[in-house]
């Protein structure tokens, strides 16, 4: 029976953003967009004698939740959430906030978007895109703790957009506190597992997004052990496992359940083919970590992991594995 902790260690390692080198880079990037936002922002009033618009901002999704890998396509994101000192009664509309931020960020060496979520500002390198950063744009209610969202893209009816109710920074925290020590990193290696087997399985769309993914292990991951050590290999199987158990009958559709307001199906953008392909691609996940689980040769157990994770699963050498399989020879006792 294989055990392979080290290897899923290992993989663990190749595919995390680095705290010292990446993670730096992709924080000296995204400062230097809030400084030429706030720059605009400000050029903008001046320009329009309007009042100039005040945020603060903050860091979400999986670099806030520690939860994120390196980009499989090379296209790096980074997720960042804008309060406004403002109510939604100091805009015509959701998209006339948004539409304020593409304007003050306007400039030749970068793509701005207005998403129906978010405003994303893509930057190119060589022709190729290098980086985005998704700017999450809120606005407050009542207090300091609850705010709403502008949804809408560009040009969205009117009945298209809304300010909805959300707790981002409730969601960060719950995710962050799911589990403590040993058992929380486990945690996050298994989404990060799970967010690479996506990335390599779902190269034509319809992939299962990765705020769906967490939250799918926030509802249903437990820790797994064996022989007294934390074991990843048994704590994917489950989280699949029950992951496949949640599909429902007759619909054979999975639900995963924002844990914070406004709440709602993670998954419900998806069709019924891409969540039967989905059904299909996890089923097939948990026979190859089955099977992986109870292989006799690591090699081979991890040859089966390999096809189905990418080449950044590390596969032992057959040779190394030989000679750990030979007994060594214990002479006692003396010759006649």
């Amino acid at each position: 029976m294989s055990n392979l902790q080290k290897q899923f260690e290992k993989f663990h390692a190749n595919i995390r953003l680095s705290d010292k080198d990446e993670k730096a880079k992709l924080q000296d990037k995204r400062e230097l967009l809030i400084k030429d936002l706030r720059r605009g922002l400000k050029r903008d009033a001046e320009e329009n004698s309007t009042p100039r618009l005040v945020f603060e901002h903050f860091n979400q999704g999986s670099y806030a939740m520690h939860t994120g890998t390196k980009p499989y396509n090379n296209d790096y994101d980074i997720d960042v959430g804008l309060i406004f000192d403002n109510t939604q009664d100091d805009f015509d509309s959701p998209v006339d906030l948004k539409k304020k931020i593409r304007n003050a960020l306007n400039a030749n060496f970068r793509k701005i978007k207005i998403r129906r979520p978010c405003v994303t500002v893509t930057y190119y390198k060589d022709g190729e895109p290098d980086y985005h950063v998704d700017l999450a744009v809120y606005v407050k209610i009542d207090d300091e703790e609850h705010f709403e969202i502008a949804m809408g893209k560009e040009h969205s009816s009117e009945e298209n957009q809304e300010w909805q109710e959300s707790d981002p920074k409730g969601l960060i925290n719950k995710i962050n506190n799911r589990l403590t020590g040993d058992e929380r990193a486990q945690f996050k290696r298994v989404i990060r597992y799970l967010k690479r087997w996506r990335d390599k399985q779902f190269n034509n769309g319809g992939a299962p997004i990765s705020i769906a993914l967490t939250c799918a292990a926030y509802h249903w991951f437990q820790p797994a052990s064996f022989d007294g050590e934390l074991n990843d290999l048994r704590a994917l199987y489950n989280l699949v496992d029950s992951m496949i158990d949640n599909f429902g009958f007759p619909s054979a559709r999975l639900s995963v359940e924002l844990p914070v307001i406004p709440g709602g199906d993670l998954l419900d953008k998806m069709t019924d083919k891409q969540m039967e392909v989905f059904n299909e691609k996890l089923e097939a996940l948990k026979d190859a970590l089955f099977d992986a689980k109870n292989e006799t040769s690591d090699v081979d157990a991890c040859k089966a992991l390999e096809k189905l994770f990418g080449d950044e699963f590390p596969v032992p050498d057959e040779d190394t594995e030989k000679q750990s399989a030979v007994a060594p020879v214990v002479v006692t006792g003396t010759s006649a």
